[in-house]
Parts: C-alpha cells; sequence; structure tokens
C-alpha cells in the first residue's frame, strides 16, 4: 500500500511538470510568434507573470511576483487603461495590453465679466465771469481746489506768496484779484511819510506780480466817522500811499476799505475827496448789523447795499472815484451757528445778483477762506461746506 501511494504521487509530480513544460514551451511559442513587445504594453504589466516552482512534497507554488520598477520623482507617465484580451470568445488567456485613447483633461475657461462702466462725472461749462468772488487768506496748494469749486470773479489774496498768486491769476486769467498785506499795527502819526512807508512794504510783494494782482489795498478798518482828526489822517495817509504806489511803482491802489458803515455816506466827499480821486479804486465792506440772520432780509437791504448811499453822495458832490469793490461780505459774526452753509450761498448768489444794476461794482470778494489754525475766524470760513459748490455753479455758464 505505502509502495502503491509513492508510485501515485509520483506519476502525480511528473504530470504536473509535464504539464508546467508544456505550458512553459506553449509560452515561448506564443512569444516568438506574436514578435517584440509593443510599445505601449507597460512593463510593470508584464514582469507581474507569476513562477510556479515545485516543492519536494510535488504540490507547485507562486513565487512572489517582483516589485514593478518604481516610476522616477517628477516624472508624469499619461494615463493608459489596459484590458485583457478574450480570443474569439474562449476562456481568459494570456493578460495583452489594450491601449485606450489618451484622455487630456482641458480646463474650460470662466468667462470674466466686463467691468462695469464709470459713471461719468458731469462737467461743469465755461467759468462765467459775474460779480461773485471770493477773499483767500492763505496761500498754498490746499486754497486751488476750494477755488476751483468756487470759481471767483473776484479774488482777494492776503499775503500771497509770489508763486502762488500766479497760480491763481493761471487758473482764473480774467478775474479780477486785489492784493492785501496784513497789517498788526496801522499807525497814523504821521500820515504822509506812513503812506509812503506802506506802500513800499506793498510793493515788496506787488511789483514781482504785476499783470497778476490788479489793484493792491493799504490800511483796513481803520477809519472812525465819530474821529474826524482821524478821517483828515487817513486821507493823508492814502494820498500818499497812492501815490507812491502808483506813481513810482506803477501798480494800482484800492482807497477806502473801512469797517461796515463805519464813516457815513455824506463824510466820505467831505473828508475822503482826495484820496479817492488819486486812487485808481474804491473798496468798501458790507456786513449788516449783528441781529441780522440773512443778507437777503428786508432789514438789512440799506446796510449790505450801503455802498449806493456812498455812490450817490460822491456823484451828488461831483467826486469822481474809480470802479467799486466789495473788498468783505458776509453776515457781521460770520455764518456758522447762524444759518446754513446752503441759505448763505443763496444769499451770496443774490446779492451778486443785485449788483448787477450797479455798473460801476467790480463785484465783492466773499469773507471767506482761511488757514485751519484761524480759529479766530472759522465762523466766517466756507471750507469744510457746500458754498464753494453752490458759488462755482452760480459762476458757471449754463
Amino acid at each position: 500500500m505505502d509502495v502503491s501511494r509513492r508510485v501515485a504521487g509520483l506519476v502525480t509530480a511528473l504530470i504536473v511538470v509535464g504539464l508546467v513544460g508544456v505550458f512553459v514551451y506553449a509560452c515561448g511559442t506564443r512569444s516568438s510568434q506574436s514578435g517584440p513587445t509593443p510599445a505601449f504594453a507597460s512593463p510593470s504589466l508584464l514582469s507581474v507573470t507569476p513562477s510556479i516552482s515545485v516543492e519536494p512534497s510535488g504540490v507547485p507554488v507562486e513565487s512572489p511576483a517582483p516589485d514593478p520598477s518604481p516610476v522616477p520623482a517628477g516624472q508624469n507617465t499619461p494615463a493608459s487603461i489596459y484590458l485583457p484580451a478574450v480570443a474569439n470568445g474562449g476562456s481568459l488567456g494570456a493578460v495583452a495590453a489594450v491601449p485606450t485613447e489618451e484622455v487630456v483633461v482641458t480646463a474650460t475657461p470662466v468667462p470674466v465679466p466686463p467691468p462695469p462702466t464709470p459713471t461719468p462725472t458731469p462737467t461743469r461749462g465755461p467759468i462765467r465771469i459775474t460779480k461773485l468772488g471770493l477773499g483767500v487768506y492763505e496761500s498754498g496748494g490746499a486754497m486751488l481746489p476750494i477755488l476751483d469749486d468756487a470759481r471767483p470773479s473776484v479774488i482777494l489774496l492776503m499775503d500771497p506768496s509770489i508763486d502762488f498768486a500766479q497760480e491763481v491769476r493761471r487758473r482764473f486769467p480774467k478775474a479780477f484779484i486785489v492784493g492785501r498785506i496784513f497789517a498788526g499795527s496801522q499807525p497814523l502819526d504821521n500820515p504822509a511819510q506812513r503812506g509812503v512807508e506802506f506802500a513800499d512794504r506793498v510793493a515788496a510783494t506787488a511789483v514781482p506780480l504785476k499783470g497778476v494782482v490788479n489793484a493792491w489795498m493799504s490800511y483796513n478798518e481803520v477809519a472812525n466817522g465819530d474821529d474826524i482828526p482821524n478821517l483828515i489822517a487817513y486821507n493823508a495817509f492814502q494820498v500818499a500811499f497812492a501815490h507812491r504806489l502808483q506813481d513810482d511803482y506803477g501798480i494800482p491802489a484800492v482807497a477806502g476799505n473801512d469797517g461796515p458803515r463805519s464813516v457815513r455816506a455824506d463824510l466820505y466827499p467831505k473828508y475822503f475827496a482826495e484820496a479817492i480821486r488819486t486812487s485808481k479804486y474804491f473798496g468798501v465792506h458790507a456786513y449788516p448789523d449783528p441781529n441780522i440772520k440773512s443778507l437777503r432780509d428786508p432789514a438789512a437791504f440799506d446796510q449790505v447795499f450801503y455802498y449806493r448811499k456812498i455812490h450817490d453822495a460822491l456823484e451828488k458832490a461831483g467826486v469822481k472815484s474809480g470802479p467799486f469793490i466789495i473788498t468783505e461780505i458776509g453776515l457781521y459774526n460770520g455764518w456758522r451757528d447762524v444759518t446754513t452753509d446752503t441759505e448763505m450761498a443763496h444769499d451770496f448768489t443774490w446779492v451778486a445778483d443785485q449788483m448787477n444794476n450797479d455798473p460801476y461794482v467790480i463785484g465783492m470778494a466773499v469773507f471767506g477762506l482761511f488757514a485751519p489754525d484761524r480759529n479766530e475766524w472759522k465762523r466766517f470760513d466756507i471750507d469744510g461746506s457746500n458754498i464753494p459748490d453752490i458759488m462755482g455753479d452760480y459762476n458757471t455758464v449754463h
């Protein structure tokens, strides 16, 4: 019995060995007939065919397939799919690589919406020459955008730097520009000499600005109608100032510039006739009484247009004057905390309209535009309000 079993096991082993030999022979024959491995076949796939070994027990076992060769790092291989081939509907045979088309994934571009059309900024028309202007009490680039908004036809510049005044003139070639030099002290003890000295001081700025600034003031709000010696002295000062500035430097002078109604209208031809005749221009300040809250208040009419009474008195006395300039205008204590900026702006445009009835008046300079640190004038300051915009609309051709 043991011998029979051994013979049977030997026969079985021989049969297995024979089958393996036939299998190996068949594979070799098929490989030689099919030619070289196609270029598209994956070497890693072909290398995974298991090998069969026979253990001493006679039971064939599969040897582990070698690890596929690693793909070097950073090397991309096209994605290919390999399917087993079944010949003529027969049983599954050796695995053959059947390539499929390589699929290239392309990102679909997302259309970018066009940028929104910007809302066009309204363009103002050309500057219109009116009788509405502005007093500027500081030099510097920060003043220019506000001037551009207001588009003044009359401009007063106090202590202007040369380059600032030139830039203002470049922007407003048709404006009438008045210059003023601030004087902390305004003595009249020796009026004729004081007039010459102040003219020399003004000329230091005015001469380089010939053709830029039209005319220059002397003292500001110094006359006192209740003080007759003061009126006489101020007349002598103005005459000396005007002769020196106009005759020696060729620069026009502006007489007057007194405080609002500080001198009665009938006193101008009596005490200031010589100064008014000598000077090329005559300046007036226009403010109503402190209790008035609008220049359009009927109670303020004669106060705002007091210059008409002065003009009538001069005409009646036969005193010839140059054109009038309202070198300051506003509410007595300023508009802030009294009225709105819109109402104040409409006050100014209304007065300018009324001045169109007076051909001897060049126009007016609103008081005013100041440096941010000039707190004493903050209640008058138009910066940070819509007054410049409303003035600019008024001073624009529509």
